[in-house]
């Protein structure tokens, strides 16, 4: 739903010079519910997810009044009874973007960076395609979806739904990207063309997200993961969060499914587009951080780079503002799973939903159920886009 949502709007122009008004005052919700009423309003929520037949499994992780409530669905695999629990492995897809678009906050906070740095003063040689006229793509682009860069580097046909072949889509895109390397990356970013100023238009690309880790990786010295555990995961106390899993965390991974089939995991390659894994719990220390909106680098990454009306972009979080409120998400999907993050700062409210299962209506029907629990915990909450 949201990466499609994203191609509806328009861009209005860079406004990270704006102050950032009333983030870290919002107000917060006047203590928690009880445990058994909340899990009453999740459970009603994810019966009408699970109800759907191609469902397989379901963790949802709720913040509300400052405690953290955890509920499972369904199965881990359609192979066994075992239902997920906490630490349950699951990839989330696109949300990686989210932590890419963190850790470039914090490269402006620490002077290694600015975003509205052409992104050619990060990269080897010439390259003079990544402008149209006198506008350059910058930094900020990579994450807005507006940098006119396709959506993978170097395209790749397998890459697309209609692409005939005998295989799963998964199993294609794994066999084309087996044979990528970053020279050949490189080598596709020189033969870009773009059709429109960059901020012009929206155009989903896997491939900006990519170069921003190249970016990240280039001005901290340190390879991408590595970043990730240093500025997010040790000090969110994430112990799962993961691009390449260990065989422990393998073994905790839930099967995903598309059509009633398992699907094999997907490669590692996507880096800072979509690489990374994760559990419900680490997902809930993630949530908790973002919904307090302290860290400096949180309110940077939820600032506006693009903005049409109460809709807005920030580094790769999308945000609707109504009456004062605003809710900020994001969701990811690859083979076999879906999953969806949203934030409600000013009610206090954060939810968190992983599924292993993916097909046309997975995403439409993760939103349903995040704005059933929200309207019921808070009836003036902005709820997310549907159309």
């Amino acid at each position: 739903m949201a990466e499609i949502q994203m191609n509806k709007r328009r861009s209005a122009g860079w406004l990270l010079s704006l102050p950032l008004l009333g983030l870290a005052s919002a107000p917060r919700a006047h203590g928690a519910r009880p445990q058994a009423q909340v899990a009453a309003v999740v459970a009603a929520a994810a019966a009408v997810f699970m109800a759907d037949a191609r469902a397989v499994g379901l963790s949802v992780g709720l913040i509300e009044g400052g405690v953290a409530h955890r509920q499972h669905f369904g199965k881990r695999s359609a192979r066994h009874a075992q239902r997920a629990d906490d630490r349950t492995v699951y990839p989330i897809a696109s949300l990686t973007k989210t932590f890419t678009g963190a850790l470039l906050a914090r490269a402006q906070r620490d002077g290694k960076l600015r975003l509205d740095d052409d992104i050619r003063q990060y990269l080897d040689g010439d390259y003079p395609n990544l402008a149209f006229g006198q506008t350059p793509i910058r930094l900020f682009h990579l994450l807005n979806h507006r940098s006119g860069l396709p959506r993978m580097l170097p395209p790749m046909p397998e890459a697309e739904p209609d692409f005939p072949s005998s295989v799963t889509y998964a199993e294609r895109v794994n066999a084309a990207m087996a044979k990528v390397t970053g020279a050949d990356f490189y080598a596709a970013l020189h033969k870009v063309t773009l059709t429109a100023a960059p901020g012009a238009k929206f155009s989903y690309s896997n491939a900006a997200a990519q170069l921003a880790g190249f970016i990240l990786e280039r001005v901290y010295g340190a390879p991408f993961d590595a970043l990730v555990r240093r500025f997010i995961a040790v000090p969110l106390g994430m112990r799962d969060t993961v691009i390449v899993a260990s065989p422990e965390q393998a073994s905790r991974r839930a099967d995903g499914y598309e059509n009633g089939l398992v699907q094999p995991a997907m490669s590692d390659q996507d880096q800072a587009a979509g690489a990374l894994k994760s559990t419900l719990a680490d997902m809930l220390a993630y949530a908790r951080w973002q919904l307090a909106e302290q860290d400096p680098v949180v309110r940077l990454s939820h600032q506006a780079t693009y903005s049409n009306g109460d809709y807005a972009v920030g580094l790769n979080w999308q945000m609707v503002s109504k009456g004062g409120r605003r809710v900020i998400f994001q969701d990811g999907s690859i083979p076999g799973y879906a999953c969806l993050l949203v934030l409600h700062p000013a009610s206090g409210i954060a939810i968190v939903l992983l599924s292993n299962e993916i097909d046309k209506d997975a995403g439409q029907r993760l939103t349903s159920m995040a704005n059933s629990i929200t309207g019921v915990l808070d009836q003036r909450a902005v709820l997310l886009p549907t159309d």
